[in-house]
Formats: C-alpha cells, sequence, structure tokens
C-alpha cells in the first residue's frame, strides 16, 4: 500500500517519512565513536537519581568556557549520548565546553517525568557548570527531535515552583522539534512511549511556551513533512508573539534525519547556529 502525503504515520513518524533513516543513525555511530577515541573527554557524570540522569562533557581549552549542553532525539524511547559524542567535533574546536546529556526514556519513565527530570538536569549543570570547565554566565542549550521538546519544555515560563531561574539558560537552539503532542496519540511509536490524552496539554510546548528571557533558534529541514515543518513554524510564530527573541530557520534539502549532518563541523550550517547562541569566538 502506498504512503499518501496526508496520511498522519507519515506526517508524525519520522521512521517511516525516511526511509534511509537507519544509514543516518550508522554514519553518527561511527562519527561519535572515532570522536571518543580522538577527545578528552569525562564520560557518565550523575546528575539525578535515575538510571540515564548521566552526561558526557568534552572540554574546551581554556577554562570558564562557553557551555553548551545538546540533548539527542528518538521519540523519547530511544537513542543515546554516546551516539551523538561527534557534535563535540563542531563546538570544541571554537572554545565550547560540550555536554551531551543522556535522559531516562520511554517506557521506564513517563513523559511528564522525563520532562521533569530534565528541567532538573538543566538546573544541576547550571549549578555545577564551573566543576564542568564552563562559564554558568554563559550556557546555552540545544537539542534534536525529542531533545528539542524536552528544552522547550525545560525552558516553560509557567512552572511554577519548577520553573528555571530566568537567564539560566542564555539560547536555545531547537532543531526539528515537536511543540503539539495531540497528534503523537493517533501514531504508532506510542505503543512505546505511553502517551495518555489526560498528559497532551501539560507536555505540549505550545501550551507551556519557554520563558522570554532566553533567546530561541528553531530549526527544521525543508524536506520534513508538512507537519513536522508547521510543528517548528507555529511554534516560532508562537514564541515571537509573547515577545521572545526567536529565529526561524529552513535548511534546504535536508530531512528529520540529514539535518543533524549539518552539525559535524564548526563551519557546518547548523554548527554555525549553535555556535551564534552561544557566543563562540570565530
Amino acid at each position: 500500500m502506498s504512503v499518501v502525503p496526508d496520511d498522519h504515520e507519515w506526517q508524525y513518524n519520522p521512521r517511516h517519512s525516511v526511509p534511509d533513516f537507519a544509514r543516518h543513525a550508522e554514519r553518527a555511530a561511527e562519527l561519535s565513536r572515532t570522536v571518543r577515541e580522538r577527545r578528552a573527554a569525562r564520560y557518565d557524570i550523575a546528575y539525578g537519581d535515575s538510571p540515564l540522569s548521566t552526561l558526557d562533557v568534552f572540554p574546551a581549552d581554556a577554562p570558564d568556557a562557553p557551555l553548551h549542553v545538546f540533548l539527542h532525539g528518538g521519540y523519547w524511547r530511544g537513542r543515546d549520548k554516546a551516539d551523538y559524542s561527534y557534535v563535540a567535533d563542531a563546538l570544541v574546536p571554537r572554545g565550547v565546553t560540550t555536554v551531551i546529556m543522556n535522559y531516562d526514556l520511554c517506557p521506564a519513565a513517563t513523559l511528564p517525568e522525563i520532562a521533569r527530570r530534565t528541567r532538573e538536569g538543566l538546573r544541576w549543570i547550571h549549578r555545577n557548570a564551573a566543576s564542568l570547565g564552563g562559564d554558568p554566565d554563559r550556557l546555552t542549550v540545544s537539542g534534536h527531535s525529542a531533545g528539542a521538546h524536552l528544552i522547550a519544555m525545560a525552558l516553560a515560563d509557567d512552572a511554577g515552583a519548577d520553573r528555571l531561574e530566568d537567564g539560566a539558560i542564555k539560547a536555545a537552539v531547537l532543531i526539528s522539534g515537536i511543540y503539539e503532542l495531540a497528534p503523537v496519540l493517533g501514531i504508532t511509536v506510542n505503543e512505546t512511549i505511553g502517551l495518555r490524552p489526560d498528559m497532551v496539554d501539560g507536555v505540549s510546548p505550545m501550551r507551556h511556551p519557554p520563558s522570554t528571557a532566553t533567546a530561541l533558534t528553531v530549526v527544521v529541514g525543508s524536506a520534513e513533512t508538512p507537519a513536522w515543518i508547521a510543528q517548528s513554524r507555529d511554534f516560532a510564530t508562537l514564541c515571537r508573539g509573547r515577545g521572545s527573541r526567536c529565529s526561524y530557520h529552513t535548511l534546504a534539502g535536508e530531512d528529520h534525519f540529514s539535518i543533524m549532518a549539518r552539525m559535524e563541523r564548526p563551519d557546518d550550517a547548523l554548527s554555525r547556529l549553535v555556535l551564534d547562541a552561544a557566543g563562540a569566538k570565530e
């Protein structure tokens, strides 16, 4: 049976819309393996009590460097920080200490739990930035897909007593994220994610937009599905309407998985956006 462009699964499950997604994962894993062989790093630092509340740190040469945190994708149910060590090759050469952060996964944890623990993890990184080789006043973040969603939720302006301190995160780059989660209820991966209708409101950044204190860069690939592109476009529009400093970028020809290949070297298109957000040296 052929897939038609308005098919819900095709629109919201990137593994259906990108037939060669496994090739991108294999490339990322190989690049990351070589980075771990070449670069000094500290691995599996615990930032919380749950099994996957760990992070890897790739330090820049200078102390008190800009500190950047990256969160991987995987629809909250897969992938690992070890698959994205290659991000350090884009940032460390420009003097940015790079943190690759893990988080708990579904179904061992619920999505509301993962979002809360991610916010706690970013708070921990801010408080411990100096011990990681970074400047707490120059902390920025980025994430791809589910990672972008978790960052957006961590920055929610209406998180009450759990809200991140204004200015703790100077800037965030959100790459191919999903920001309204009602569509997730209707795709097959929800069998693992376990999102329930009563959870949707609490974990949808479109309903809980970020603090305007953090500058935002929203990025999506032009070859992603129309529904996925609309998620980024609508979220950027919402954030701008609330007064956020928010730029919106479409990377020509990139799909949901190929877009991360634009963050392998400092001069790549996506790397430049992240480095600009981090205030990195030329």
